[in-house]
C-alpha cells in the first residue's frame, strides 16, 4: 500500500503582481474589471497626461538648447585650437575654452537625459499588465488621484498554479524534487488535484520550524483560484500493511472499528486507518496479518459473541 505525508498549503498563482502606477495623477479611465483576462503590455488605467505631456515638451526643448550650445561650444573649440598652434593665444586661454566644451558637453547629456525621463513619464499615465493573466481586483476608480507607489490593480497568471506547502522539520527528508502531489479542497469535496513539486526553498523558518514546498498545479479550464486552502498528500512510495475490505468497517464520526474472530470468540477492534486503494484499507495499527475479520458485520455482532 502507498505512504503518504499530509501537508497544508495555499494555492498561488504562478506570477502574481500588485500592479502600480509609476507616475503619479488623476484616474481617467479604468480599462478592465476583475477577473478580466488580458495581455502583457495590455493598457489597464490611463491617467490624466497633460501635465506630464506638457513637461516632456519642456524637456524636449531644453535639451534642444543644450545640443546648440554644445554645436557652438565645439565650434570654438576648433577655433581655439588652431590659435593654439599658430602661438596666437596662451596655453591657460586655450584650458578655459576646452574646459567650456567639457561643461557644454555634460550640460547637453542632463538635457537628453531629463528629456528622456519625461517621456518615460508621459508613458506611465498609462498603466499596462506586466504580463498575461486575469484580473484578481481593481483598487481605483476614475477621479481618483493616485501616487506613484499606489496599487491600481492585481494580477495573476491561472495556468499553471502553485501550491505553497509547509512541511514540518521532522519530514523534510521524505519531500524531493519532483516528487507527485495529489491535493483537495473544500469547494470540490473529495475530488482529487494532481500536482509535482518544483521548487524546494534553501531554508527552514525559524519562527515556524517549517520549510515552504511549491508544486506545481495543472488548471487549463481555470476551477482552482488563487487563495484556496489545500490539504496535500505526497506519496513517499509502497510498503506491506495489512488490509481490509471497506465493507468491514465500522465507523462513527471519530474511530473507525472491525470485528475479529478469535478462538470462536468475537473481539470489537478499534483501527488505526491508512491509505486506500480500491476496495482495501490499509490497518496501520489494531489488526494483524492473518486474523479472521468478519467481511460484512451485522447490526447483531457486538464484543464477546460466539461465532461458528
Amino acid at each position: 500500500m502507498p505512504d503518504y505525508v499530509t501537508l497544508t498549503g495555499t494555492l498561488r498563482g504562478n506570477q502574481e503582481s500588485d500592479v502600480a502606477a509609476d507616475a503619479p495623477g488623476k484616474v481617467i479611465q479604468t480599462l478592465v474589471e476583475r477577473g478580466q483576462m488580458v495581455k502583457k503590455g495590455q493598457v489597464l488605467v490611463t491617467l490624466d497626461a497633460r501635465g506630464a505631456a506638457l513637461g516632456a515638451n519642456v524637456a524636449a526643448a531644453q535639451s534642444k538648447v543644450a545640443e546648440s550650445q554644445l554645436e557652438e561650444a565645439q565650434r570654438e573649440c576648433e577655433r581655439v585650437k588652431h590659435l593654439l598652434d599658430t602661438k596666437a593665444i596662451s596655453q591657460a586661454e586655450y584650458d578655459r575654452q576646452t574646459s567650456d566644451c567639457t561643461a557644454k558637453q555634460w550640460s547637453a547629456t542632463a538635457a537628453q537625459a531629463q528629456s528622456q525621463t519625461a517621456v518615460k513619464l508621459l508613458g506611465d499615465t498609462r498603466v499596462r499588465a506586466p504580463f498575461d493573466g486575469i484580473v484578481g481586483e481593481r483598487f481605483v476608480n476614475v477621479g481618483q488621484w493616485v501616487a506613484s507607489t499606489t496599487r491600481v490593480l492585481s494580477i495573476y497568471e491561472p495556468d499553471p498554479l502553485r501550491l505553497q506547502l509547509t512541511v514540518p522539520e521532522a519530514d523534510l527528508a521524505l519531500v524531493k524534487q519532483d516528487m507527485p502531489v495529489v491535493f483537495s479542497v473544500a469547494a470540490f469535496g473529495d475530488q482529487k488535484f494532481p500536482a509535482t513539486v518544483k521548487f524546494i526553498s534553501p531554508n527552514v523558518r525559524e519562527s515556524t520550524r517549517d520549510l515552504v514546498v511549491e508544486a506545481l498545479v495543472p488548471n487549463p479550464d481555470a476551477k482552482l483560484k488563487p487563495g484556496m486552502f489545500a490539504v496535500a498528500k505526497v506519496a513517499l512510495g509502497e510498503h506491506p500493511r495489512p488490509v481490509v475490505p471497506t465493507g468491514a468497517l465500522v465507523k462513527d464520526e471519530t474511530n473507525a472499528r472491525v470485528f475479529v474472530v478469535v478462538s470462536g470468540q468475537v473481539q470489537e477492534r478499534t483501527v488505526q486507518l491508512g491509505s486506500q486503494q480500491g476496495d482495501l484499507v490499509a490497518v496501520l495499527n489494531g489488526v494483524k496479518a492473518g486474523e479472521n475479520v468478519i467481511l460484512a458485520p451485522a447490526a447483531d455482532v457486538h464484543d464477546g459473541a460466539r461465532a461458528q
